[in-house]
């Protein structure tokens, strides 16, 4: 039986993972393939894009290496 979440899941992380999807998918690459890259298990990428499982920092750091972004694209941080 899965777990309930105390808090909800913050937008940012939601927006993290859809932004991830969208990447992944822009290359051509399957979740097995951005995985074995960053030497984290394909389920912890679905977890990513779903905005069930919220990145720690040296994470974000690897997306980003292996997507090639900047971390302003990465996160979707849009200038006021």
């Amino acid at each position: 039986m899965p777990r309930k979440r105390k808090k909800p899941i913050p937008e940012v992380v939601i927006e993290f993972g859809k932004k991830v999807k969208e990447l992944r998918l822009e290359r051509k690459m399957s979740q097995m393939d951005v995985g074995a890259s960053m030497g984290i298990d394909r389920e912890n990428i679905r977890k990513y894009e779903k905005g069930i499982q919220e990145p720690k920092l040296s994470t974000v750091v690897k997306f980003a290496e292996v997507f090639e972004v900047t971390f302003d694209e990465l996160l979707s941080v849009k200038e006021k």
